[in-house]
């Protein structure tokens, strides 16, 4: 998952069409059939076969097998940006569009302009409590959570992924649907950790990954209770709550879970510390790197901490390209 430095910088990116891929998919059977067999794929059932023998030394009790996964970039594309970013900015263009007058104020100016400065500034003074309510919390402030819900639902159902031309359903990768399905039918606890705003992601957690929104944890912004005729609301706020990155990953794994996982997934130096505290604690740290420009996007961009400590600490590096069968689900049939 990218820092949200990165979010600006998108606005300039321009994508062609998706290039077909034309190697053949082998059929496998068992656990992660979508995986190649080799060390990741080993490493990764090994480490579930030992927590889950009872006569083993390394056994972990059910209720203590937790697993936490970053999501953009984790367990769906987050090229060109994140796709919550996507749907922010749709409304932000119709909020302008209804009053023309916001584009002379921050943060509607810099979204018109295309202008990635005033974020950056925001950034580079480590105003990250700000910046994240100038993209998540003004938007949307004085909505109440079931209009942002509607809002959500509503805008889902219509977008397309500019390269790929695909809904959300479309963008998840099929091999760690598998791995979330083998630790799940192994009695793990799996949970989401995601920068972007929980709010926003449970809205799909259940269709795409299974999970129930009780299980999917982010970013989120202040609400205030407030009765209007009678009716109770719980209505969003300008300001930020909690920022889930970097550090902000494992406390908020405690606060929301209250136990360390032993099993961590993500992509980034934004996930730096979840996976850092895992690894460190006894557990697996898997970390996506993403290799494979045919069938998806190649970058290293924001790994530069989390690359050399897994190789440091022994995290097990899932290589896209090398590692698995196919990327999407349609890639796999």
């Amino acid at each position: 998952m990218r820092p949200l430095l990165c979010i600006p910088l998108a606005f300039t990116v321009a994508f062609t069409t998706c290039c077909a891929f034309g190697t053949q998919v082998l059929a496998q059977t068992g656990p992660l059939p979508s995986w190649n067999n080799g060390p990741t794929k080993q490493a990764i059932m090994t480490f579930v076969e030992k927590v889950t023998d009872q006569d083993g030394r390394d056994y972990v009790a059910p209720e203590d097998r937790v697993a936490v996964f970053d999501n953009d970039g984790t367990l769906w594309n987050e090229k060109p940006l994140y796709v919550h970013f996507f749907a922010v900015f749709d409304h932000m263009k119709q909020q302008m569009a209804a009053d023309p007058s916001l584009k002379s104020r921050e943060p509607y100016k810099s979204i018109a302009n295309k202008d990635r400065d005033y974020f950056v500034s925001l950034y580079e003074a480590a105003a990250y409590d700000t910046l994240l309510g100038q993209l998540i919390g003004v938007p949307f402030g004085g909505m109440t959570t079931e209009a942002f819900a509607e809002w959500g639902r509503t805008w889902v159902k219509k977008w397309k992924h500019p390269k790929y031309k695909v809904g959300v359903e479309g963008l998840t990768y099929q091999p760690m649907l598998e791995l979330l399905r083998y630790l799940k039918a192994n009695d793990f606890e799996v949970h989401i950790f995601t920068a972007d705003e929980a709010a926003f992601l449970r809205l799909v957690s259940e269709e795409l990954y299974g999970l129930p929104a009780s299980h999917v944890h982010g970013s989120s912004v202040r609400t205030e209770y407030v009765v209007d005729k009678g009716k109770p609301h719980l209505v969003r706020t300008y300001q930020a709550r909690y920022l889930d990155n970097w550090a902000g990953k494992p406390r908020l794994i405690m606060q929301e879970i209250g136990k360390r996982p032993i099993l961590a997934a993500g992509n980034s130096n934004g996930d730096f510390h979840m996976l850092q505290h895992t690894a460190l604690t006894g557990g697996i740290a898997l970390l996506v790197h993403h290799t494979d420009g045919e069938r998806e996007d190649e970058y290293d961009s924001h790994t530069d901490k989390v690359m050399p400590l897994a190789q440091t600490e022994g995290w097990t590096v899932i290589d896209m390209k090398n590692d698995w069968q196919c990327v999407f689900a349609s890639q796999c049939k």
